[in-house]
């Protein structure tokens, strides 16, 4: 794809594959692309958009959820968006992105200026890396296949994406996209499984650095010593003379 977009415009299918947001309930969701122009169009989960765009052009996602199957702008909600700096996606991801989660930045008003380049890829990386690090945050699944990966059409190849029919060409990653795919999925489902681990039992594994959490009155795990109960050696009520909870020791028990 980066040699595709060497030239002023190319079509690029755009499929929003699924949204992950784990404080939704029964919601139904669709993602508003736009490159720049007044157009724009809404698109469903697995339905793809052909998108021309240039070296500089800048994809918009923003994601809305609904009440209801079929998008009504009265009832929709934005829950946030994605910026597609497409000079990036060339230089980095020149296979395109296949299947690949990103974090939707849901405290940006999608109103607003894009903003400088630098800080568009720094966003935009960050959005990638943390797609795993933070479960909780909601994340889009995406496709962004340049035209420079064509396939005949109606070839039912095992890669083949979904097309809509508002597409102009079909087409499909290539191997390296599907690599970098995998590799993150993996990573992905490994978080979740950790995670509900962490939520239904006590984890014994090593932390990671700066995750430790000291143990101390009140922590998940700590143990509480009744007041009283380590009094002086010989005290009423504490200490050795009389045991771990102040009661006297049963001469079966004491020490011979």
């Amino acid at each position: 794809m980066g040699s595709a977009l060497a030239t002023d415009t190319i079509p690029v299918l755009v499929t929003m594959v699924d949204v992950h947001n784990a404080k939704a309930q029964d919601m139904f969701y669709f993602c508003n692309v736009g490159s720049g122009g007044a157009a724009t169009k809404v698109i469903g989960r697995s339905q793809t958009l052909s998108v021309e765009v240039g070296i500089t052009t800048v994809l918009t996602l923003i994601v809305y959820e609904c009440p209801e199957p079929v998008f009504t702008p009265e009832t929709a909600r934005c829950l946030g968006v994605l910026r597609i700096p497409m000079e990036r996606l060339a230089e980095r991801y020149s296979s395109g992105i296949f299947q690949q989660w990103f974090n939707l930045d849901t405290k940006m008003d999608p109103r607003m200026p894009a903003g400088d380049l630098q800080s568009l890829v720094t966003k935009f990386e960050q959005a990638y890396a943390d797609s795993v690090n933070d479960i909780y945050q909601p994340k889009v699944c995406l496709s962004v296949i340049g035209s420079s990966f064509e396939v005949q059409r109606g070839s039912r190849s095992t890669f083949g994406i979904f097309v809509g029919e508002d597409v102009k060409t079909q087409a499909g990653p290539d191997l390296k996209a599907l690599i970098a795919s995998h590799k993150q999925q993996a990573a992905y489902v490994d978080a979740l499984h950790e995670e509900l681990r962490r939520l239904n039992t006590p984890s014994y594994r090593p932390l990671a650095a700066g995750m430790g959490q000291s143990i101390g009155p009140g922590a998940p795990g700590s143990f509480v010593v009744p007041k009283g109960s380590m009094g002086a050696p010989g005290a009423p009520g504490g200490g050795y003379a009389g045991g771990a909870f102040g009661g006297p020791v049963p001469s079966s028990m004491a020490p011979h």
